[in-house]
């Protein structure tokens, strides 16, 4: 499909992007599940609920845009998934782990954000509902709040 419009960009974005939230699901699961540490397993888990919440923002967007929420793989997510894949069977220090185990986290936030940022601005373009930024917004700011937590799990490690 060649997209043409801005719409369809942001169309085409949000169902990355609930695709990606869909595998984040998982992906935290496996990172938590794979952390050598209670402390990093506890930042994992603890961003379960909010993935889930995550996902039921993007699909009150899909309503309000009278969208059919559908995923749409991308090929960095799927390439996030098989780093995370590889990690587990190559890396068995203690350490190491929990130390990529972070790194593929602040990744996928990073990705998570870009996605957002991204939306954010083809939503303001767009004259979308202002309800529909701020779910976005709001997605934003708990991916941010994500990765600012693994950040200083990583700043702790290194001053230790």
């Amino acid at each position: 499909m060649s997209i043409t419009s801005k719409r369809e960009l942001f169309d085409r974005e949000l169902q990355k992007l609930y695709h990606a939230e869909i595998e984040i699901l998982d992906l935290h699961g496996d990172l938590a599940d794979a952390a050598a540490s209670d402390e990093v397993r506890t930042i994992f888990a603890g961003h379960e609920g909010d993935t889930v919440d995550q996902i039921d923002r993007i699909e009150e967007i899909f309503a309000v845009l009278d969208m059919e929420p559908r995923e749409q793989g991308s090929p960095i997510m799927e390439g996030l998934i098989a780093e995370k894949d590889q990690f587990v069977v190559e890396v068995e220090d203690d350490d190491l782990r929990d130390l990529d185990v972070i790194n593929i986290g602040m990744i996928n936030e990073r990705l998570e954000i870009t996605l957002l940022d991204r939306l954010i601005l083809l939503a303001n373009e767009l004259g979308f509902p202002e309800s529909t930024t701020m779910n976005l917004e709001e997605n934003r700011s708990e991916a941010q709040t994500a990765l600012e937590r693994m950040q200083e799990f990583l700043e702790y490690q290194h001053v230790s």
